[in-house]
């Protein structure tokens, strides 16, 4: 007959528990993580790429040296 089991038994089983299921969030956490950083260097860049202050005044004054003649109608 067998008789109730120890409390460690039931302790240790529940901590082997534990430790697998935390594997498998840490395993599936770096997996979501990679997956995440991949799609995010295949999907198209929202921003346009910084221009300096200094490279906005050239290009201003360039705009106003080379004035735009529209055809007249």
């Amino acid at each position: 007959m067998a008789g109730p089991r120890p409390l460690a038994d039931i302790i240790r089983q529940l901590t082997r528990r534990v430790a697998h299921m935390n594997r498998r969030k840490k395993i599936n956490q770096l997996l979501k993580a990679n997956a995440k950083k991949a799609s995010a260097k295949l999907a198209p860049k929202k921003k346009c790429t910084y221009i300096s202050k200094a490279d906005r005044l050239k290009l201003a004054a360039e705009a106003v040296q080379d004035p735009i003649i529209a055809p007249e109608s």
